[in-house]
């Protein structure tokens, strides 16, 4: 899957490892990121070769899929979101959408995240998309449904983990950053 970006930065696995060692992340992920994960295969392949058990005090859904930040993944994409006054940004295959994936799964226009500045919340919400929005696994209709730390996000095939910039220092510094 190739991924591209229209108007959200994207950011690579890499670019966030340096950005955290140089205490940088914050000015460029001030709230939260949607984490590209690798396909289901390379995820099991990488998880029996490591050693070590990510475990970050409760939150064992984000430990479980983490691995794009600490298990190598270092090409896999982030785009930050929640970023500054309350929003809402268009995420699909098309173009002119403000976060652009380019998969075949993905519908032109597939849906729409929000955040609100105040109480730091995002959502999504489906646009009738031929093949889905899923949070862990769960459909999301045309009503927006929140996102918590460590929920997998699915648009079409497309898999992202939804993490706040809290946990995301945590997993890139026990990733060796």
């Amino acid at each position: 899957m190739s991924i591209l970006l229209a108007m959200v930065p994207k950011l690579s696995v890499r670019e966030l490892r340096q950005l955290a060692s140089s205490n940088q992340l914050r000015a460029t992920v001030p709230f939260a990121a949607l984490v590209q994960q690798p396909p289901d295969e390379l995820r099991r392949r990488a998880a029996l070769q490591q050693p070590k058990t990510v475990v970050l005090p409760g939150k064992p859904q984000l430990a479980r899929h983490a691995l794009a930040l600490v298990l190598g993944f270092e090409e896999m994409v982030a785009y930050p979101v929640g970023a500054g006054a309350d929003r809402i940004e268009s995420i699909g295959r098309a173009p002119e959408n403000d976060i652009v994936v380019e998969d075949p799964s993905v519908s032109s226009a597939h849906g729409e995240l929000t955040w609100q500045s105040g109480p730091s919340v995002v959502a999504i919400r489906d646009l009738g998309s031929t093949n889905g929005t899923f949070i862990n696994g769960a459909q999301v209709g045309e009503q927006f449904a929140i996102l918590t730390d460590g929920e997998v996000l699915s648009i079409g095939d497309a898999a992202f983990v939804y993490v706040t910039i809290d946990s995301l220092e945590g997993l890139l510094r026990m990733g060796g950053t």
